[in-house]
């Protein structure tokens, strides 16, 4: 009987500490919380779980992306595959073998492969007429462009067909008047706003063309127009430049007197034209420093001769100035091999006005006194006073490696007309170009 009751006892004590035991635990830490907090623990779980299982299969069927190295290996590839079609007479048809490809690997069914095929010939055959036409064309090009007429120790022609090239321009232009009175000598000096633009020029063969956007003229801060045009051989060559611009700014000088010049006031349309020829063209190559067409291997240098036109109307308030002025003269040109790599030109073409067409017109205003009268205007011939000269300079830097080059350009073009006794006008231009280039 004691065994028993001290047996109950103990059992009656465990299973009391056991009740005091839970009830703590449940005052520390309630059933409903426990219970919410492992379902949310679950569910978080799950959730990452489901997102976790699409992100690793998309993992793993995602294609590593092509380093650099890879993407010039196939535009490369790509550049050979075109250049093999183009000997082969296939310019245009060189991307066949890319299509098909596509098309096998494609999931369309056989119905509509057979669709695409048939359309797909048509086209072909038009191609191959294309192709037929551009070959005689490309072959006639080819021709001409290795025709060696040159001394290939001094110059030699890039052998790649293709020629990218991509500038930044920057150009500006002064003028500046003097005309002598019985009283006074009155002094205009006007300025251009400087004119920026961008372009990208496409050879090919020596044959190219280019585009040119002025970022100021699109938003519409400037409204002048500047025309470009210029062709550079070995032998001769020549720069077209037609400026109109409304952004010339300034002072006058009158009987001591300082008037100042707001934009807009002066308008002015200008038209310049250089022409050159050099002797030495079998050696001494323009092309090498403006055009990148030729390769300058070693330094040479070579006399010219030239032509010029100036030709301007600039008009300020009621008077007129007319310049129309023919030049011929020589000049030196000298391209320098520094290195490898290295390139440098410099050139100088003066030339002398042999004719001159100059003359200004300035407009009285009506009389107020008397409706029916017209405006009355005026017209004075320049005299020609000699030197009257244009001058035209030329400088170049290039920097070659490999298939590609880079480096700036500038020309200076200076005109002096008319006579200083009683009116003289001095105008000079100038254009600045840096440029990035490959072949190909």
């Amino acid at each position: 009987m004691a065994s028993n009751r001290s047996t109950y006892t103990l059992g009656n004590a465990h299973g009391a500490l056991k009740a005091a035991t839970f009830k703590q635990a449940r005052r520390i830490f309630p059933t409903s919380f426990a219970a919410s907090g492992m379902v949310l623990r679950v569910g978080l779980l799950l959730l990452v779980m489901s997102l976790a299982m699409p992100l690793c299969s998309v993992a793993q069927n995602k294609k590593p992306r092509k380093t650099l190295r890879e993407i010039l290996l196939s535009a490369d590839s790509l550049r050979l595959l075109l250049r093999q079609s183009a000997d082969k007479g296939h310019m245009l048809q060189w991307g066949d073998s890319l299509v098909m490809e596509e098309v096998r690997k494609s999931n369309m069914s056989e119905k509509k492969k057979q669709k695409f095929m048939a359309r797909y010939a048509k086209r072909r055959m038009k191609l191959e007429r294309y192709d037929k036409l551009l070959f005689r064309g490309d072959s006639l090009l080819a021709a001409n462009y290795r025709k060696v007429k040159y001394d290939t120790a001094y110059i030699t022609r890039p052998d790649a067909r293709w020629t990218v090239k991509f500038n930044g321009n920057l150009s500006g232009a002064h003028m500046e008047t003097r005309a002598k009175t019985e009283d006074a000598t009155n002094r205009t000096r006007l300025l251009a706003e400087f004119r920026g633009t961008l372009s990208m020029a496409v050879a090919y063969r020596g044959l190219g063309l280019s585009l040119a956007v002025n970022p100021a003229k699109l938003v519409g801060k400037s409204k002048d127009y500047e025309l470009n045009l210029n062709s550079y051989s070995n032998r001769y060559g020549f720069d077209v430049v037609y400026l109109a611009s409304k952004t010339y700014h300034g002072h006058q000088e009158m009987g001591g007197e300082r008037i100042d010049i707001d934009r807009g006031q002066v308008s002015q349309k200008a038209l310049n034209l250089n022409f050159y020829y050099a002797f030495n063209h079998r050696r001494f190559s323009f092309p090498a420093a403006f055009s990148q067409s030729y390769i300058q291997r070693r330094s040479a240098g070579s006399w010219m001769v030239g032509a010029s036109f100036d030709g301007s109307k600039t008009t300020l308030g009621n008077t007129t100035i007319r310049l129309n002025e023919f030049a011929v003269g020589a000049g030196y040109g000298y391209n320098l091999v520094a290195r490898p790599h290295w390139l440098f030109h410099l050139s100088a073409l003066p030339t002398l006005t042999v004719y001159s067409h100059d003359y200004t017109k300035q407009t009285q205003p009506q009389n107020a006194s008397d409706e029916d009268a017209e405006p009355t205007t005026e017209r004075t011939n320049m005299k020609y006073h000699f030197p009257s000269a244009i001058v035209t300079c030329r400088g170049a830097v290039v920097y070659s490696w490999r298939n590609k080059f880079m480096g700036a350009r500038a020309i200076y073009n200076y005109s002096v007309a008319g006579d200083d006794d009683h009116l003289q006008v001095m105008r000079n231009k100038w254009r600045v170009r840096a440029f990035f280039g490959f072949r190909f």
